[in-house]
């Protein structure tokens, strides 16, 4: 007597579906540890972002696989609020504007560590007395106890807007590099004998 079709599909069906959920995570942790080694690591460049504090790729993590109804979803997450700023289509920018003051202070090369990060803002106090002159904050100190100079050092630029172009970009970066290897695991499962 023949298997009943119904029957059979749906067997088929419940092997199946933790199957491509496995390949879903799989591919969510590959592109996870691509993005962080390619394009959050390494010097600042056309498609990458340098790591100074570690908060954007610290913050990003695989998102769980979820199933809803026949569908299977899962890749990467961005935990961090700037990630909209560096994370876009390729060849679109994101413009920074003061929320509750007329300019942006960005730091100078004075005003910032090694690795790029500010050692204070502007009013910290840290600078010694500062003035401005020409739309520069300058100050008489580098930001750390006993390197007071007799000299103004510049520390902040003012700006009223920053562009910031978008360095990575989800659909060439990102899903154009995972798909080769998710489709591939996607048709190993597909092979015969491959849901016995």
């Amino acid at each position: 007597m023949a298997k009943d079709p119904a029957k059979t599909i749906g067997q088929m069906l419940a092997k199946l579906v933790p199957r491509v959920q496995k390949v879903v995570e799989k591919n969510s942790q590959r592109l996870w540890a691509h993005v962080l080694s390619r394009h959050l690591s390494g010097e600042t460049g056309p498609d990458r972002l340098a790591r100074r504090t570690k908060l954007l790729s610290g913050s990003t993590r695989p998102l769980p696989v979820k199933l809803e109804g026949s569908k299977v979803s899962g890749g990467i997450g961005f935990g961090a609020k700037y990630a909209k700023v560096h994370i876009g289509p390729a060849g679109t920018s994101f413009v920074i504007r003061p929320k509750h003051r007329r300019f942006l202070a960005i730091p100078l090369a004075a005003a910032k560590t090694a690795a790029g990060v500010p050692r204070g803002r502007p009013l910290d106090g840290i600078w010694g007395p500062t003035f401005i002159a020409k739309g520069v904050i300058f100050g008489y100190s580098g930001g750390t106890k006993g390197t007071q100079s007799k000299t103004p050092i510049p520390l902040f630029a003012l700006k009223r807007s920053v562009v910031i172009p978008r360095r990575v970009d989800p659909r060439a970066h990102m899903l154009e590099w995972v798909k080769p290897k998710f489709v591939a695991d996607l048709q190993a499962l597909l092979q015969p004998g491959a849901l016995k």
